[in-house]
């Protein structure tokens, strides 16, 4: 079941990826507890005027038909929308839980990465430098919050040269999390080791009874009905750059979802929603489910990275393969 990503060998390829259920040292723990190779912190920002504005985080389920109901267990038909949130701590407090929760995850053979959203290139480098100097062994750049254009003027920065800039500061492995669309081969360039495709998706839902904005706002969506979405955005990253270092994400609600990532290109699999609204156990189950396929089909997990990507064919190959 191993894989590697940004340099580094984990005992799998499935991830927390960084959200509500790991906003606490007791959900990164759980996630831990549940077998996965790495759990990512949720996202904090260095800028106060950013956490204030988001910190008000609010979360519901979408039923198929977009009716909403409070944060709970959801099912492939159904969505998490949220106007998500940043973790509301001083840094240098959360640099020490996040080193000593990571120490503990070593013996585990496992990581725990802390995320950094960014609005101030000298002061996210700064943090980027006190998660290194406090023996932190991976750190996840978020240039792709899908809540940034939503925020304030300066706020949130996104770009390229925030990843120039925290790569110049670290020396450890660094990957960045990007929205679709975003370049991989720029994002590589200016020196991520790593890319994590894609975040969610802006949306905006009206209630139907009060005919105003769910939750009163734009907000994030993610589902299932993402996965092939997400797929196409891994594929054609790793076909364009198949040394890269993919961590797919936005989709994935079960071990065979981790599969088809794999199939895609990508390396490891952040599972964020799914753990969200379903708890940890997801991730015991993922794990479960991807042991048993990779068995009955004799592979090991990094063998299946990018199988099926590289089998794509233009529309034009297909129409002459089905003709003759």
């Amino acid at each position: 079941m191993a894989v590697r990503v940004a340099g580094l060998e984990l005992k799998n390829p499935v991830v927390a990826g960084s959200g509500e259920a790991t906003a606490t040292e007791a959900g990164i723990r759980a996630c831990l507890d549940a077998g996965a190779a790495a759990v990512v912190a949720k996202s904090v920002n260095e800028s106060a005027a950013a956490r204030a504005q988001l910190r008000a985080a609010e979360y519901v389920v979408l039923d198929e038909h977009l009716q909403p109901r409070p944060l709970g267990p959801a099912g492939r038909t159904d969505s998490l929308f949220c106007r998500s949130g940043l973790l509301d701590v001083e840094l240098d407090e959360w640099i020490d839980t996040i080193a000593r929760l990571d120490r503990d995850a070593a013996t585990r053979d496992a990581y725990v990465v802390p995320s950094l959203i960014v609005a101030d290139l000298e002061e996210a480098a700064r943090h980027a430098r006190a998660f290194e100097a406090a023996g932190v062994r991976w750190l996840e750049l978020n240039v792709g919050a899908p809540h940034a254009e939503e925020a304030s003027a300066g706020a949130l920065r996104t770009g390229v040269d925030l990843v120039a800039r925290v790569r110049a500061a670290v020396s450890i492995p660094l990957s960045v999390k990007l929205r679709a669309g975003d370049s991989v081969a720029d994002t590589l360039a200016a020196g991520a080791d790593a890319v994590c495709l894609a975040t969610r998706a802006m949306a905006f839902v009206p209630d139907l009874e009060t005919r105003r904005p769910l939750l009163g706002t734009f907000a994030a969506i993610g589902g299932a009905w993402a996965l092939p979405l997400s797929l196409r955005e891994v594929a054609k990253a790793h076909l364009a750059q198949p040394e890269a270092s993919i961590v797919g994400t936005n989709g994935a609600r079960d071990g065979y979802d981790v599969a088809r990532f794999l199939l895609a290109g990508a390396s490891a699999v952040a599972m964020t929603s799914a753990v969200i609204t379903n708890g940890p156990a997801v991730l015991a189950r993922a794990l479960g489910e991807l042991a048993g396929y990779c068995a009955d089909h004799g592979v090991a997990a990094r063998e299946l990275v990018g199988e099926a990507a590289r089998h794509v064919q233009t529309y034009e190959e297909v129409a002459i393969e089905r003709r003759l």
